[in-house]
């Protein structure tokens, strides 16, 4: 945020008010009481205000609500401090909105955690500036920590209280929203609408909103201005339910094909009995509770934008199923809208072949995981304060208006950002679905993120600066390729490399045949039906033509997976030497590509059940500087019972390599087409980031993963609740919660 203020303006006066500590907690639209008498939807919706004895019918629940309609913004907002200077709590309420105002020191007593806080308000007609001036004083805030400003002009009271309202929900779903033209360029249509609100290590946000508007007298026009400084509270909007009536999913169970069809016929007739939406949520929310219960052998899953959409997939499952069950068909049946069954479940306890994958550097791409937060708000949460969130996911590049900068950031940071996506999906998969792979393995620095997404190595967050600034990667393998001049045997007087990467689709051993004849150029990664080669552009290009083949050049500077690569191969120990936790997942086989020959071969790095920091960091080496064979990887992955593939980071390019080399291995009758091989993404470039979640939800429910489906029921549970709600009359119809941004306005706590 770009504001300055003149020196004048910066010089608070002697007196200044002191701060307000009002404490600020966004609400559906219905009167609040403390006079509750029986259950309500509300105690769904506001568990904490429940607890507190706030809205219940306990004795002793002593507190009383003012409730002040919105008419005259300036006078309510008047009164409304000053029953809160007496002891009161007040609702401000419009018939769409409604903020609960107390004061921070009863929200904490209560142990409510408020959405924000109202540290200040000033009015005056010395100019915007001022005015922001002395309430930036009153606040005890620096206009350096303010994260946002708002100036409005000439709006009436009921927009100036949506305004505020609208700032308290993006502090309390930090949610930062872009706005539509942004320095005279328009947003693009597939860049994202918003945001994680992302803030420097361990700093609040805090915003400015300034309202001014223009009064007439008889010698000239005058301008009143009003000034509100709001922070960042403790609490934050619950979370946005994954599964609703326009993303609806089921799951059927049973040990046979009878069971299966008898289940997918009974949803059929319950769905055309109840067809509408609000019915919908309780039938789906009841399916899940009753699935958890269940310990079949098959499971069916079902997604569908609407009920009508529903009844069709159902419709095609029950044509596609006896082809699936038969011995001689296909294992699995998918439909594009996510729905899933597959006949042999490779992820289940008995079978144990669950394997967590993590991509290399170069996956990550403009806006990605932008809509995660909203419905993983205690995830992030707890993410910002183990560490700096902003500079693992290297927020200001991803996140920026010009997609173009995320595709042009250097090979370090997208080391970073690569590593901090697989961190976070691999903690959203554990710590919300309970999921616990039985394998892990990485493609290239894949491996590092496997170390640091898992639970092994200590200080994860510590490689992030470091990344940035070691000659390793700023200037050895990448940059000036310092590691390749002395490989070379060149000096300064020398020209500069011109190095570049091509995929090429070719077998790799007429590849290592031409090798010889092109000593700066290399074999850098085998994966299915392609390979990468890697060096000197020119000879890369010359082996190209003489191999008879055109490769797609990726224009990135990396000397990873190349014989020059071997000059830091004690650096690369160096750096990735790191402490170990005192505890670390023992049931999990961490499977190296340094392990793919000699008596390592299909042998986990922690096949002993022992491992330490520096034999770690020299299996990480050992990948780094040479040959990457994934497709070996892939095979001793199953040789050792891997079987069902997960990726965890941005895009899925890695599943769609492990698709093809299993194709491949199929259509020539390798010895490795006789093991299973399934890959599931969790997330997709270009698409919708909750989507493609769930259709890998129902991808691990129908392979048995033991997993938790508690995130989708409490969404239910609310979005139900928001129903009843409204049905009851008891708030308008606009104050349903939902939709862009003002969604899911529930009281939730840090954790």
């Amino acid at each position: 945020m770009n504001q300055t203020l003149n020196a004048q303006q910066q010089q608070a006066p002697q007196k200044v008010a002191m701060p307000l500590r009002i404490a600020l907690l966004v609400l559906p639209s219905t009167r609040l009481s403390c006079d509750v008498q029986s259950a309500n939807p509300l105690e769904v919706l506001l568990p904490e205000l429940y607890q507190s004895g706030l809205l219940s019918s306990k004795e002793g629940a002593s507190e009383q609500i003012v409730n002040i309609e919105v008419d005259d913004f300036e006078a309510n907002l008047k009164a409304s401090i000053q029953a809160i200077d007496e002891g009161k709590l007040v609702q401000l309420s419009t018939p769409s909105q409604s903020l609960l105002m107390m004061p921070a020191l009863k929200a904490a007593q209560l142990r409510i955690h408020p959405h924000a806080q109202l540290a200040a308000i000033q009015q005056g007609d010395a100019g915007v500036q001022q005015t922001m001036a002395l309430a930036l004083a009153q606040a005890k805030r620096d206009i350096a920590t303010v994260s946002k400003v708002e100036n409005l002009h000439d709006l009436d009271s009921l927009q100036k209280f949506a305004a505020v309202h609208q700032l308290i929900t993006e502090l309390a779903s930090r949610t930062s929203i872009r706005n539509e033209v942004n320095q005279g360029v328009t947003l693009g249509p597939k860049q994202a609408k918003s945001h994680y609100w992302f803030t420097p290590n361990h700093q609040a946000r805090v915003t400015a909103v300034n309202f001014s508007h223009s009064v007439n007298n008889i010698s000239a026009g005058k301008q009143i201005n009003a000034s509100f400084i709001i922070t960042q509270g403790t609490g934050f909007i619950a979370p946005k339910s994954i599964v609703d009536s326009q993303r609806l999913q089921f799951v059927l169970s049973g040990d046979t094909q009878a069971e299966l069809l008898t289940a997918l016929s009974s949803l059929k007739t319950e769905l055309l009995a109840e067809p509408n939406s609000d019915s919908v949520l309780t039938v789906m929310r009841d399916n899940l509770i009753a699935f958890e219960q269940t310990n079949t052998r098959y499971a069916v899953t079902l997604q569908a934008s609407s009920v009508d959409a529903m009844l069709l997939e159902i419709s095609a499952m029950i044509e596609a199923l006896p082809a699936v069950m038969a011995e001689d068909g296909q294992h699995s049946y998918k439909t594009p809208a996510g729905s899933y069954f597959t006949s042999e479940p490779l992820g289940n306890v008995a079978t144990a072949g669950l394997a967590f994958v993590y991509p290399g550097v170069g996956t990550v791409y403009a806006d990605m995981f932008s809509e995660l937060h909203r419905y993983f708000p205690s995830l992030y949460s707890r993410l910002e304060r183990e560490g700096d969130l902003k500079s693992m996911l290297q927020a200001d590049a991803i996140y920026h208006l010009d997609a173009k900068v995320a595709q042009a950031m250097p090979l370090g940071d997208l080391a970073i950002a690569g590593v901090g996506s697989s961190y976070l999906l691999t903690q959203l998969l554990m710590q919300e679905f309970n999921i616990t792979p039985n394998f892990a393995l990485g493609y290239s620095m894949g491996e590092a993120s496997m170390w640091a997404s898992l639970g092994v190595w200590e200080n994860p967050h510590d490689l992030i600066s470091k990344t940035q600034t070691d000659p390793l990667f700023t200037t050895a393998i990448s940059g000036q390729l310092s590691a390749v001049r002395q490989a070379w045997k060149l000096d300064h007087t020398d020209s500069e490399i011109v190095w570049n990467s091509f995929v090429v689709r070719s077998p790799s051993e007429p590849i290592k045949t031409l090798l010889p004849e092109f000593p700066r150029a290399y074999l850098a990664i085998i994966q299915g039906d392609t390979c990468v080669i890697a060096g000197c552009e020119t000879q890369c290009r010359e082996l190209l033509t003489k191999l008879k083949k055109r490769g797609i050049a990726a224009n990135r500077v990396t000397a990873m997976h190349t014989t020059p690569a071997m000059e830091e191969h004690s650096n690369v120990i160096e750096f990735y030497t790191q402490p170990l936790r005192d505890e670390y997942p023992q049931d999990i086989k961490f499977i190296s590509a340094a392990s793919l020959s000699g008596d390592r071969r299909d042998k986990a790095v922690n096949e002993a059940g022992v491992i330490d920091s520096t034999m770690i960091a020299k299996s990480i080496a050992d990948t780094f500087c040479h040959t990457l064979d994934f497709t070996s990887l892939i095979h001793s992955a199953q040789r050792q019972g891997a079987k069902l593939f997960v990726e965890l980071g941005a895009d899925r390019q890695n599943s769609t390599l492990i698709d093809k080399i299993a194709k491949l291995d199929r259509s020539c009758g390798a010895e490795a087409s006789s093991y299973p091989c399934c890959t599931v993404p969790v997330n997709a470039k270009g698409g919708d980031d909750i989507t493609s979640l769930l259709k890998a939800l129902g991808q691990l429910i129908s392979h048995r993963v033991p997993l938790s489906l508690r995130p989708l029921i409490d969404g239910l549970n609310r979005e139900i609740a928001l129903r009843e709600l409204n049905s009851a009359g008891l708030t308008n119809q606009n104050g349903i919660i939902s939709g862009e941004p003002d969604a899911n306005k529930l009281l939730k706590g840090e954790v």
